[in-house]
């Protein structure tokens, strides 16, 4: 993961410097007249961002190896830590609220795990709060889901420059930082 956090800095550094962005679309299945289609945005600060996150998670896997070397489901914790890797690297280089929504609950489920990893009644009372805390912003993303149905599609960044009245970038903002 170092290597791979390294190379997200300076590709980063690379973008920054020619002024790249790379607008990725999958088309995840496509069925009739209807397809489902994933979004992702790479440009310097997207990598940057990755590039942090994963330096972060290699050091705890690495201090976890010795601080839990007495623990029998020490993979269970690093594939926790690695599916929290994951949900986080989909919400930052997603630019579809739908995307962005799936990537925080998938941190909300992983970090309800990592709480009560050790499973006791301290632990359990923290995860409930967690999860709680987590359904906020499922409320706050829903929130700025529907008021995005007024523009026909839930991908943010096509709209930026549409967005006329500075209220409603306020309000999708405001409810995505929540």
């Amino acid at each position: 993961l170092i290597s791979i956090s390294l190379s997200c800095f300076f590709l980063s550094l690379y973008f920054l410097l020619n002024n790249m962005i790379y607008f990725i679309e999958w088309e995840v299945v496509s069925l009739n007249s209807m397809s489902i289609v994933m979004t992702f945005l790479f440009d310097w600060m997207s990598l940057l961002f990755m590039s942090f996150v994963l330096m972060i998670a290699s050091l705890v896997i690495f201090y976890s190896k010795e601080y839990m070397e007495s623990d029998e489901n020490i993979n269970r914790f690093i594939m926790l830590v690695l599916m929290f890797v994951l949900s986080m690297m989909l919400l930052i280089i997603s630019p579809n609220l739908i995307s962005i929504l799936l990537g925080w609950d998938g941190l909300g489920l992983v970090s309800y795990c990592l709480v009560i990893y050790f499973q006791n009644v301290k632990s359990y009372n923290a995860g409930m709060l967690t999860a709680l805390s987590n359904r906020i912003g499922d409320v706050a993303f829903l929130l700025a889901i529907a008021w995005m149905l007024n523009y026909g599609s839930w991908n943010y960044i096509f709209y930026l420059e549409v967005m006329q009245n500075e209220f409603e970038m306020l309000v999708i903002g405001s409810l995505m930082m929540l």
